[in-house]
């Protein structure tokens, strides 16, 4: 299976926004890829099995569901043959290093035949295009990705340590400034309980239903359960969610409304694969604890 599939972990939490090409004018190729290029470099194209190094996002019926220029880092596509006409890899194969480019595909196409799903995401319907905007920086070899790859990684330890160090600070900064004055319990989560709820008490092992929304401390909002219209259920205390959601909503009531503020320990931790939660982010969520069964 191919390595665009490592652009669509993002799906799981989609990100709405507006990305309109309808002053776009987009010509065809024989395959049905519709391209328009917005800068052209005049450079040499980069040889199959190069790694692409782009910055890229992506969208479907106006909604965004990934843009790179959310995280610190390009994305890297190796460029591979095409698995059947008019694909991704037949599009980036027109681009040459500096070029920046639009392409719409077919979406149900894309996410069978390229992405590796069983069936398209409930919000693709038939005929629906997906819009890649593109701009590709660099194509390197195996020996230059290598020492990229290297470069890459001492660059974002560095970032990293530098966030690491930065997090308690940050942390107690916003909690002064929001005058919040519970104590954190032993493992240094702050749970503030803005409604108790009248249903019963949460226990380990029951299924819940919860409405949330997640925030970073500079207010970003990085997912919402309201945004989808629907809650989250999972078994509580049996490792699905982050450490911090399993104690914080394991002392909640069915009905409960909370904030919990999470510290990266009981989060994500120094994980780089989230692209909307940077690596050692205190989080912020507001949870309601809509229901609560023994899990059978």
């Amino acid at each position: 299976m191919k390595n665009i599939q490592i652009l669509f972990i993002a799906l799981i939490a989609l990100i709405m926004g507006s990305c309109s090409s309808g002053d776009l004018q987009f010509q065809e190729t024989e395959s049905g890829i519709k391209y328009v290029f917005h800068e052209k470099s005049g450079k040499e194209k980069p040889e199959m099995g190069m790694m692409l190094s782009m910055h890229m996002s992506y969208s479907v019926n106006d909604s965004i569901l990934f843009n790179s220029a959310d995280t610190d880092m390009p994305v890297f596509i190796p460029l591979d043959t095409s698995g059947y006409s008019g694909d991704i890899y037949e599009a980036m194969g027109m681009m040459a290093v500096g070029d920046s480019a639009s392409f719409k595909l077919n979406a149900r196409n894309f996410f069978i035949n390229t992405a590796g799903m069983m069936e398209p995401p409930p919000f693709v319907e038939s005929g629906d295009d997906l819009l890649f905007h593109i701009r590709l920086i660099a194509a390197f070899t195996d020996e230059e990705f290598a020492l990229e790859e290297q470069r890459i990684m001492e660059e974002q330890m560095k970032k990293n340590l530098q966030r690491a160090e930065e997090e308690d600070e940050k942390l107690l900064e916003y909690i002064k400034e929001e005058g919040i004055d519970v104590t954190p319990t032993s493992s240094g989560l702050y749970y503030i309980q803005l409604e108790r709820g009248e249903g019963r008490k949460v226990e380990s092992g029951d299924m819940v239903s919860v409405h949330y929304e997640g925030r970073l401390l500079d207010g970003t909002v990085f997912d919402s359960s309201h945004d989808r219209g629907e809650p989250l259920e999972f078994i509580v205390g049996q490792g699905w969610v982050i450490p911090g959601w399993d104690e914080g909503i394991g002392m909640m009531h069915v009905g409960g409304n909370a904030t919990l503020i999470i510290p990266s320990y009981l989060g994500y931790g120094d994980r780089m694969d989230i692209p909307v939660i940077p690596p050692y982010s205190t989080l912020i969520f507001d949870v309601e604890v809509v229901d609560a069964q023994i899990a059978q």
